[in-house]
């Protein structure tokens, strides 16, 4: 079933978009909006929206293989490098 409300366009071609709709679509104040035409129809997505749309849709260039094993292996020598800058004993 369709909700529909109605606004009026200012001279300067701005409209309010009702509260209903504001809120179900989770619009705050001074959030951008994408504006999608449809045929005759107008789409208004947050760009929130929009990021969800679209994560994954983009394959990185790069293809990262790190596993747990070497993550940790990176971050000893890390810390291991800061103790011994802290506590003054470096190569």
């Amino acid at each position: 079933m369709f909700n529909t409300y109605s606004s009026t366009v200012t001279t300067k071609g701005q409209a309010t978009i009702p509260a209903p709709i504001r809120k179900k679509l989770g619009i705050k104040p001074g959030e951008k909006l994408i504006f999608e035409r449809n045929g005759q129809n107008v789409v208004i997505k947050t760009h929130t929206q929009l990021v969800n749309e679209l994560y994954g849709s983009l394959k990185p260039k790069i293809k990262v293989k790190y596993t747990d094993k070497k993550a940790n292996k990176a971050i000893e020598k890390f810390v291991a490098g800061e103790y011994l800058k802290f506590h003054g004993k470096t190569d």
